[in-house]
């Protein structure tokens, strides 16, 4: 069970398919359920620069079209087991606004209505120290099709249980959402190794193999992709159906915080499906 945010934002995407998810999902969320909805709008920043009362009276109408757009999207999802609160975010910046939801928060779900993670969302994401789940704009199948990508080899920037809590994870997930889960690990051969591939890649496996043994798995289904870590996920993730892929969330600096591996503005930018993405301050799961 999940103490859980919902970010979005203010009157945009599909509103009845984020109900479906998260009527999904509800299964595993705790009551109540934390709704922000961002409504910064550059207009309504700046409407007090003007004396005048029509500005001031069409800033205030849409700030209650907001309200009245979010009330309508929980009031079909409120039920005796499951309540949500509703806050209203009106300034541009939520990193400083991020305090009131991750004092106590265990996953944070972030809508995005388009193709990629929206600009104001995206510095919460990377700083979050809970899972973040990514929800698209497209529907899940039945049952859902859950991807966790591991890398058991890179170890030099990344703590030692990051693929356990990856796939801890997405067990978890899985179990709520009734899915079906693979575990994926890219194996990348440059063009100048070309000619050991095979011994790369027959390494690659049995690290994998070993891994999954390691923590008994064996009933768990996976697979060995080839490529750059991005493009090949990108293009599993598209071809299989998955819905929703889960990956691990590390610091490599002070000031940044990325995906692991060269996969962090990929995988954000493309959001071929929904997106689960595991820091390393999450705590274990499943």
């Amino acid at each position: 069970m999940y103490r859980t945010t919902l970010l979005l934002g203010a009157l945009q995407g599909d509103v009845g398919l984020l109900r479906s998810k998260i009527r999904a999902l509800s299964r595993s969320l705790v009551s109540p359920c934390r709704v922000i909805v961002h409504g910064e709008s550059p207009p309504l920043q700046r409407f007090y620069l003007f004396d005048d009362d029509e500005l001031a009276a069409t800033a205030e109408s849409y700030k209650a079209s907001v309200v009245r757009w979010a009330q309508s999207l929980v009031a079909p999802l409120t039920s005796d087991r499951l309540a949500f609160t509703l806050e209203y975010v009106w300034t541009k910046n939520l990193s400083a606004e991020r305090h009131r939801w991750e004092s106590d928060g265990e996953l944070l779900i972030v809508y995005c209505a388009g193709k990629r993670i929206p600009s104001p969302f995206r510095h919460v994401v990377e700083e979050s120290q809970c899972p973040v789940l990514l929800l698209s704009d497209r529907p899940w199948h039945t049952p859902p099709l859950l991807l966790a990508g591991i890398d058991p080899f890179h170890k030099s920037d990344r703590p030692a249980n990051m693929d356990i809590k990856i796939v801890n994870q997405a067990l978890a997930l899985s179990r709520a959402l009734k899915g079906e889960i693979t575990l994926v690990h890219s194996c990348y051969v440059p063009a100048y190794m070309v000619k050991y591939r095979s011994m790369i890649q027959s390494t690659h496996q049995q690290g994998v193999q070993e891994f999954i043994t390691a923590n008994g798995w064996r009933k768990l289904d996976w697979r060995l992709i080839q490529g750059e870590p991005t493009q090949a996920l990108v293009h599993y993730c598209q071809s299989h159906r998955t819905d929703i892929l889960v990956v691990g969330l590390v610091a490599r600096g002070v000031w940044q915080r990325q995906i692991t591996g060269s996969t962090s503005d990929g995988l954000l930018e493309i959001l071929c499906c929904d997106l689960l993405m595991v820091p390393k301050e999450a705590q274990p799961s499943g």
